[in-house]
């Protein structure tokens, strides 16, 4: 029986955005004020576990979907697409082995905080350009390009959704006020990672429906051969 990458790469992001999703919902029905925090907040608290078991999951989900990939050659190891998906994925894992730094216990920033923030910020950064960099290619393909430019639109979105972040870091490195400041980062990194995510899902999506190509043609070939002459 062969092993169905893709689908589970689709299966592993969309759990892994679940548990995040719904851990942020039970906390902001607890407590409104929660979201106006960043979602990286959960690796200090009670709930540590849940949001790592979620970052995860996302991440695995991210790796396998590049591996499908790369095996139905809808991109290649050295483009800029698998790059970035390398980057996201290494990102995430970085968010969830180097906890947030608590900065009510020390107010230097630490190597661990460091790693925590470049690996956040790397995974932000890479995953709109590796949802773009694969898309584009596609948009005039006779079989792919509806995928391809759905794909591309969602991936641009999450691009815009990176502007606030940008204006604040601007403003911050000019203005009196540090760039955090400027705007209500939970909300701002709620919104990006929402967009982030679908574009995701909306690439793994179309990796699985390469997949399930790919294996119906080999298993309509398979029988062909199968039949007597």
């Amino acid at each position: 029986m062969q092993i169905r990458t893709a689908r589970i790469g689709v299966l592993l992001i969309v759990l892994g955005a679940l548990v995040v999703l719904i851990l942020d919902l039970h906390t902001a029905w607890q407590t409104p004020s929660h979201l106006r925090r960043t979602i990286s907040e959960y690796g200090l608290g009670a709930q540590q576990w849940v949001f790592s078991i979620g970052v995860a999951l996302l991440a695995l989900g991210s790796a396998l979907t590049l591996v499908a990939a790369l095996r139905q050659r809808l991109t290649r190891p050295t483009a800029t697409a698998s790059i970035c998906l390398v980057l996201w994925t290494v990102g995430l894992v970085a968010v969830v082995a180097v906890p947030k730094q608590d900065w009510a216990n020390d107010a230097s920033l630490s190597v661990g905080g460091a790693i925590h923030r470049i690996g956040a910020a790397v995974a932000f950064a890479s995953i709109p350009i590796a949802v773009i960099a694969f898309s584009r290619p596609w948009i005039r393909d006779a079989v792919w390009a509806l995928r391809a430019r759905i794909t591309l639109a969602l991936s641009l979105l999450s691009l815009v959704t990176l502007l606030p972040i940008a204006y604040a870091l601007a403003f911050g490195a000019t203005g009196p006020r540090p760039w955090y400041r400027v705007v209500t980062l939970g909300y701002v990194e709620r919104v990006l990672v929402v967009a982030e995510v679908i574009a995701l899902i909306s690439l793994a999506l179309w990796v699985r429906a390469a997949e399930r190509r790919r294996s119906a043609a080999v298993e309509s070939q398979e029988i062909k051969a199968s039949q007597p002459a």
